[in-house]
């Protein structure tokens, strides 16, 4: 199988290059360049009559998407949900399991372990890169739309249990401030699990503290998470301040443009820089789609725990905090330069390199380079997907001829 894109603009990390080419063969990248394309026989030759090729994006954090979620217990949902995100520009995924039971917990791991083993006997989806568990181990102050009833105190006796049935688990997001929290956290680091503080009331030393166990990232920066405030007649660090000056952490983003403002994503992008923000969409079962303004969705598959979408977001009945976004990955990109001012290279970095390089698997996809796998967008000038690449193979295409 072999791929030829001709008359595009290459996306690479560090500059655009104008009326390029690429070609694949069995699914890896062998060759770009600008110019005349070889004119050799291939099996599919796709003309992008000037459109943006990309890397595919990588989702660190995304908990569902066309009305279903990754604790619903059914394959059904896991494939609907990632279908839609992979419309949306995502190529490889881990797919995130907000707090819930152990049981809950479990069944979750099992759906995806088994989807995993037979990954190629299904339809066309993102990377199936591993699980993210964010929770429930968080503050009860930071806790935002988490379920209050099921947040808790780290578990030795659950999280082994969870460990023993879970090769797939790729990431733990933990509030680093809890009593046991950072022996899980070198447990998770001992494993090559990324442990990342979420949901967290810490103070900035018991973040640097945490940093020297095992937390190497911060959820969703900002959401869920303690900043500067008064102590007694002191003002004390939060999680925010010690992201910022731990030059090696890196940090999730919701660049949504709901969650944060511009100017709060041009802040965090001049302090972190592109090498260590990983853009994130944190969407919800009512991500990926047309959602109406006013829509009610429910949190839970049980219908227990309402949520509305309002201003593109998803929100807690009482307006009180956000409940996720129903953002893609290329809504995010489009935000941080069209609304950011962030150049477009840098953009992507965010949304393909950085969180594949956190992954550990930045030599395999993330950028456009020779030997890297073939997954890979292309972007009308608007920044809306018009094609979606995996394994050198065409599986979304929506250009009109």
């Amino acid at each position: 199988m072999s791929l030829k894109i001709e008359h595009a603009h290459l996306v690479l990390p560090y500059q655009v290059l104008q009326d390029a080419w690429l070609i694949s063969r069995e699914g890896k990248i062998t060759a770009y360049g600008c110019g005349v394309s070889p004119q050799q026989t291939f099996s599919t030759v796709i003309d992008a009559k000037g459109q943006y090729l990309t890397p595919g994006f990588v989702d660190l954090h995304v908990h569902g998407g066309a009305g279903a979620d990754f604790r619903d217990g059914e394959e059904a949902a896991f494939v609907r949900a990632m279908q839609a995100h992979l419309a949306g520009g995502t190529t490889t995924m881990l797919a995130t399991v907000s707090s819930t039971t152990l049981e809950g917990t479990l069944e979750s791991l099992r759906i995806y372990e088994a989807m995993r083993q037979r990954e190629a006997q299904l339809p066309p989806l993102p990377r199936l890169a591993g699980v993210h568990l964010e929770g429930p181990y968080f503050s009860q102050k930071e806790r935002g739309a988490q379920d209050e009833t099921i947040i808790r105190l780290p578990d030795a006796a659950e999280y082994e249990r969870i460990l023993e049935q879970a090769p797939c688990l790729r990431r733990w997001s933990i509030a680093c401030e809890l009593p046991g929290a950072l022996e899980l956290g070198e447990r998770l680091h001992k494993r090559g699990i990324m442990a990342s503080v979420g949901h967290s009331d810490a103070t900035t030393a018991q973040v640097y503290e945490a940093f020297g166990r095992g937390f190497h990232s911060v959820t969703h920066l900002y959401s869920g998470c303690s900043v500067l405030h008064r102590n007694g007649p002191h003002r004390e660090g939060g999680v925010v301040e010690a992201a910022f000056l731990i030059d090696e952490m890196d940090v999730e983003v919701i660049a949504d443009g709901v969650h944060l403002p511009p100017d709060f994503l041009r802040l965090i992008y001049k302090i972190k820089g592109p090498e260590h923000i990983a853009l994130i969409t944190d969407s919800i079962r009512a991500g990926a789609a047309d959602v109406p303004e006013g829509t009610v969705v429910y949190d839970d598959k049980e219908g227990r725990r309402p949520i509305c979408i309002k201003g593109g977001v998803a929100v807690m009945p009482d307006g009180k905090n956000f409940a996720g976004s129903i953002a893609t990955t290329s809504r995010l990109v489009r935000t941080m330069v069209q609304r950011a001012g962030v150049e477009l290279t840098a953009a992507v970095r965010m949304a393909a390199l950085t969180p594949a390089r956190m992954l550990g698997m930045d030599a395999e996809i993330g950028s456009i380079a020779v030997g890297k796998r073939a997954d890979l967008l292309l972007l009308d000038s608007g920044l809306q997907v018009q094609g979606v690449i995996r394994d050198g193979k065409q599986v979304i295409d929506n250009r009109l001829n």
